[in-house]
């Protein structure tokens, strides 16, 4: 069976982002902070209303939310640990030292990924 799979573009990404936002404005969160089934179905639609070509399905933005927690956990997780720090600018995790980065990925990576 072929994976659907889309290759994301940055603006693509931005655009989704953009559109989650308005959805928990909106209140389409369930209790537990998932969103509602009926709530990729927009995200569909909104992504295929401003993206030529219409080839956005439901999967593509399930799996986008997945891994986009997963990645916001996982720099969430390295922020949070001694020695690492936020840049606003480049919204991204920093480390002034190597070694820093040597023991988190030795010690912290392992604890993340089992």
């Amino acid at each position: 069976r072929k994976m659907d799979r889309h290759v994301w573009t940055d603006k693509e990404t931005e655009a989704f982002v953009g559109f989650m936002e308005e959805l928990v404005i909106e209140g389409r969160r369930a209790d537990a902070g998932q969103f509602r089934p009926r709530s990729f179905e927009k995200l569909d639609t909104k992504m295929n209303e401003n993206f030529s070509g219409g080839s956005f399905q439901i999967s593509y933005c399930k799996n986008k939310v997945k891994r986009l927690k997963e990645k916001y956990q996982f720099a969430a997780d390295m922020a949070a640990c001694s020695g690492f720090g936020w840049d606003d600018v480049n919204q991204c995790v920093v480390v002034d030292n190597k070694k820093i980065l040597a023991a988190y990925l030795k010690v912290g990576w392992a604890t993340i990924t089992t």
